[in-house]
């Protein structure tokens, strides 16, 4: 009777705890629709990153690498990269901070650019400033491996690739808030050689191949992670408001476990997990 009365007890403890849980999930995403209702209320001013920074990382590929100057080390890491020296640095720029704030509006947010710093500050409502305080872009190799397990044996293929990642770091600013502390936050993506391939052979006596051709990126490809990296932090951006938002509302910080993500397209909140922002 006793183990009887301890058992239900727990099973009741445990599904307060799930109705707990489920009433607090419940609220952040009331929360979060309330606030994709009346998002025309937060402003955002962006500023842009006052250079771009490339490095080349192949420094193997230089020879005598070592052995030079900082000065002449930095000049031939450029002048010996395959898509840095061709990268323009405005038009790279531009690529990303124009897609980031023609994608901001689609979520019904007023973006202010940094030359209207006076209107965006005089401006009533919620405001946040996103200072893009520096972006790189890397060329690098990435090893792409292809393994096939087969009974006893065990097959390993790798093929080095060209890659290029491109990294973005933002100071955020709330403004109007007791606790407008700024943060550091974090977010990159990578673009590489596309590798096609299959296993042929015998693969009864053991004889196997992977046979692939490589789909390799060009300088093109930069512009076109610009973009697709910009798509991705406007999204970023209004999930650190929207999660910023419910934190003030409901004194609950925001963890990895509670942190939400607006798909604006089917206009759903999911856990972001670990698409967001990573904050320094």
């Amino acid at each position: 009777m006793h183990t009887l009365l301890k058992k239900t007890l727990l099973t009741s403890g445990l599904l307060l705890l799930i109705l707990l849980i489920t009433q607090a999930c419940s609220a952040e995403k009331r929360l979060a629709r309330k606030l994709t209702q009346t998002n025309d209320s937060i402003r955002i001013c962006l500023i842009d990153p006052m250079w771009l920074l490339k490095e080349n990382l192949k420094t193997w590929e230089i020879p005598g690498y070592d052995t030079l100057s900082p000065a002449m080390q930095d000049s031939m890491k450029m002048a010996s990269s395959k898509y840095l020296k061709l990268v323009n640095d405005s038009m790279f720029v531009v690529s990303y901070t124009v897609t980031l704030r023609t994608e901001l509006a689609k979520f019904g947010l007023r973006v202010f650019p940094q030359d209207s710093m006076d209107a965006f500050l005089a401006d009533g409502g919620i405001g946040y400033i996103f200072n893009v305080a520096q972006m790189s872009l890397e060329e690098y190799y990435e090893l792409f491996k292809k393994t096939l397990g087969l009974d006893t044996s065990y097959y390993r293929w790798e093929i080095w690739c060209n890659a290029m990642a491109m990294n973005v770091w933002f100071e955020a600013t709330p403004m109007n808030a007791s606790d407008n502390k700024m943060k550091i936050l974090f977010g990159n993506m990578f673009v590489r050689d596309n590798v096609k391939g299959k296993f042929v052979g015998d693969f009864m006596n053991g004889d196997i191949n992977y046979v692939y051709n490589v789909d390799t990126i060009d300088v093109n490809s930069a512009y076109r992670l610009a973009r697709r990296l910009a798509k991705t932090h406007a999204g970023f951006i209004f999930d650190y408001v929207m999660n910023d938002r419910i934190a003030k509302k409901t004194g609950i910080p925001s963890t990895k476990e509670n942190y939400l993500h607006y798909d604006v397209e089917k206009r759903k909140f999911v856990k972001a997990g670990e698409s967001r922002f990573t904050e320094m």
